[in-house]
C-alpha cells in the first residue's frame, strides 16, 4: 500500500507549541498543513485526532518521542464482521432454505462448521445471520507514547485546498479576487488561524510503514502568527487571513482576496490557423502590478445597463508585473484560414514554404487580428505584404493585420527551414 509524503521546508516554519489551545491551517492548492496543541490523553498515551485525509507519515511534534502509530478509520465490511466472529457461533441460511447453527472456523476464506453434525463447509453459498453487529472505531488518529504535559504537532491532510475565483469587468478594468476554501474532510474546525500559500511544493511517494519515527523540534512556546498577507516566503506567496470562526466538515468558505484595477487590452487571436476558416479567439491581455494566484477568471461587460457574461478561463500563478493573455471565447464575426501555397527544395535538406493567410471580417467595424504561428526552430520567416511581424521566440512568430468592415485581408509569408 502506498501513501503520499510531502517534503517541504515550510512544515518547520509554522510548527508551534502553546499553552493555550490553538489550531491553525496553512492551506495549499490541494492539501493543508494542520497545526495544533489539542490532544487527548489515555494513560501514558497521547491521542492526536486527525482528518480522514491525513497523510500518515507527515506527523511532526515539539517533543522527542520514541514512536507513534497511526489508526486508520474502520469501516463495516463483511470480512471485518466475520473476522470478529472467528471461533463463535452464528446462524447460516443455505440456498435451499435450511437454517443451521455454525461455528466460524476461518474468515478468509470463509469456512464454517455445523455445531450439530460436525460437517465443514468451505465458502458456502447462502446468507449469514449475525446475532449482533460489532463496534468499530471510525476515526483516524495518531497514538503517541509520551509523558509530556504539553505537546504541539502538525500533520498534512488531503481533501482541503483552495482556489482563486476571479472576475474582471471589461468596462472598468476592475478585477475582483476571492478565495474558495474547500474542506472535504470529516472534521469541523472552530476558532482557528488561517493562511493560504500560493505555490507548488514537491510531492514524493513512499512505502507505507506501520511504525514511524517522529521529527522532534526544539521550539519555544508561542502563538502561531503567519506572515502578513501576500508576503514572500522561500519562493512562495503567503496570504494571512487571521482568525476564522468556523469551517464545517464537507463545506466551502469564500474569502475576499483583493479588488484592484488592471491594464486591459482586448485582442482577436488566431492560434495556428488551418486551411479552413475558423473563428478567432477573444483574448484579454492583462497587465497587473500585484501577484495573482492560480484560479478561474470570469469576464463580464455591461451594455445599456445589462451585464453580460463573456467567458471563463483557468489562469496560472502570475507574479506582479506579469502579463496574462486569457482566451475567453470566440469572435462571432472574424475568421481566419492559413493555406500552404508552395513548397520548393532550395538545396539538399533545405526547403522554402510559402503560406497565404486570409482574414474574413463580417462585422460592421475595423478589426485588428493577431495570428500566432509555431515555426521550426532556427527557420527564416519572411512576411510578404502589408502586415506587422514579430518573432517572439525561436519557434513562434506573430502577425498583426487590420481588416476593414465586411472585407477580407490577405497576406503571405515564407518559411525557410532545413531538415
Amino acid at each position: 500500500m502506498r501513501k503520499i509524503s510531502i517534503i517541504f521546508i515550510l512544515i518547520t516554519t509554522f510548527l508551534t507549541a502553546g499553552i493555550l489551545a490553538t489550531t491553525s491551517l496553512v492551506v495549499y492548492s490541494d492539501f493543508a498543513l494542520i497545526q495544533s496543541n489539542v490532544f487527548q490523553r489515555s494513560g501514558d498515551l497521547i491521542i492526536i485526532p486527525t482528518t480522514n485525509g491525513v497523510v500518515e507519515n507527515s506527523l511532526v511534534v515539539s517533543q522527542p518521542l520514541n514512536w507513534y502509530t497511526f489508526h486508520r478509520a474502520e469501516k463495516y465490511s463483511f470480512d471485518k464482521i466475520l473476522k470478529n466472529y472467528l471461533g463463535k457461533t452464528l446462524q447460516f441460511k443455505f440456498q435451499d432454505g435450511t437454517l443451521r447453527n455454525v461455528r466460524v472456523i476461518s474468515y478468509d476464506p470463509a469456512i464454517l462448521k455445523d455445531v450439530q453434525t460436525g460437517q465443514v463447509y468451505f465458502s458456502p453459498a447462502g446468507e449469514y445471520i449475525f446475532p449482533s453487529i460489532s463496534s468499530i472505531d471510525s476515526k483516524n488518529y495518531f497514538t503517541v507514547s509520551s509523558n509530556a504535559t504539553e505537546l504541539s504537532y502538525s500533520y498534512i491532510t488531503s481533501n482541503i485546498g483552495w482556489r482563486g475565483i476571479y472576475s474582471l469587468d471589461m468596462n472598468s478594468s476592475m478585477m475582483i479576487g476571492n478565495v474558495n476554501l474547500r474542506n472535504r474532510t470529516d472534521t469541523t474546525f472552530k476558532r482557528f488561524h488561517l493562511a493560504f500559500v500560493a505555490g507548488k511544493p514537491n510531492v514524493v511517494v513512499q512505502r507505507k510503514e506501520k511504525y514511524g519515527k517522529t521529527i522532534a523540534l526544539s521550539t519555544t512556546p508561542n502563538v502561531f502568527t503567519p506572515p502578513s498577507q501576500s508576503q514572500s516566503l522561500g519562493g512562495y506567496k503567503v496570504y494571512d487571513f487571521g482568525n476564522i470562526h468556523s469551517l464545517s466538515a464537507n463545506s466551502s468558505l469564500f474569502i475576499s482576496l483583493f479588488s484592484k484595477k488592471v491594464e486591459l487590452e482586448k485582442l482577436n487571436v488566431a492560434y495556428n490557423p488551418s486551411n479552413n476558416f475558423k473563428a478567432v479567439s477573444l483574448v484579454a491581455k492583462i497587465k497587473h502590478d500585484f501577484p495573482i494566484p492560480q484560479g478561474v477568471l470570469s469576464l463580464y461587460t455591461t451594455s445599456h445597463g445589462v451585464k453580460y457574461f463573456l467567458g471563463q478561463s483557468n489562469i496560472p500563478d502570475s507574479p506582479a508585473s506579469a502579463v496574462l493573455e486569457i482566451p475567453y471565447g470566440k469572435n462571432f464575426d472574424v475568421e481566419v484560414k492559413n493555406v500552404e501555397k508552395q513548397r520548393i527544395m532550395v538545396s539538399k535538406r533545405v526547403y522554402l514554404y510559402t503560406y497565404e493567410t486570409t482574414v474574413r471580417n463580417s462585422s460592421n467595424k475595423i478589426q485588428g487580428i493577431w495570428i500566432y504561428e509555431y515555426v521550426p526552430n532556427d527557420s527564416i520567416v519572411t512576411p510578404v505584404g502589408n502586415v506587422q511581424f514579430e518573432r517572439v521566440s525561436s519557434n513562434e512568430v506573430h502577425f498583426y493585420i487590420k481588416v476593414k468592415a465586411h472585407s477580407k485581408g490577405v497576406f503571405s509569408y515564407r518559411v525557410q527551414t532545413s531538415y
